[in-house]
């Protein structure tokens, strides 16, 4: 998942890593979360980037599923190191993982995982997409099953 709409980069928040959601960000961020509960989505297991906005889409999330395991916030989720991110994604003891962070990382983490470098997808801000992998490396090991925008979470919501 993507975080969602952030305040703009500025004189405001000089330091881009404590950039918050907007409020619409918020806002969509919860609906998202209602929509995502409604689905069924009950991931096993949470990590996010420690940046601000991820983790405030992380928290709304996490809250919005009444998910009890903690979050798990990882630096690979803050940058372009994409086997990192499989590797801290990796685990034995769970079937599903909640992945929030940001653009251009996780679109390139999911062409990776579903086609290779040739694959290409752009998440929008709050944006999810549903992989299914067997087994995660970094390479093609995986299935797009869905992609959701914040709008169509929230068509769901209603």
């Amino acid at each position: 998942m993507r975080h969602g709409k952030a305040e703009a980069r500025g004189a405001e928040w000089p330091v881009d890593d404590l950039r918050p959601l907007a409020p619409r960000g918020r806002r969509r961020t919860r609906d998202g979360a209602l929509g995502l509960r409604l689905l069924g989505v009950q991931p096993q297991r949470t990590l996010s980037s420690p940046l601000v906005r991820a983790r405030q889409t992380a928290e709304i999330v996490h809250e919005g599923l009444k998910l009890e395991r903690p979050i798990e916030f990882v630096d690979s989720l803050a940058g372009w190191r994409l086997s990192s991110i499989t590797a801290d994604a990796s685990t034995a003891d769970v079937e599903s993982v909640l992945l929030v962070g940001h653009e251009p990382t996780l679109s390139e983490l999911i062409g990776l995982l579903i086609g290779g470098r040739e694959a290409s997808i752009r998440l929008r801000p709050g944006s999810i997409a549903r992989l299914n992998a067997p087994t995660l490396y970094p390479g093609p090991c995986a299935e797009l099953e869905w992609l959701l925008t914040p709008k169509q979470l929230a068509a769901i919501a209603r």
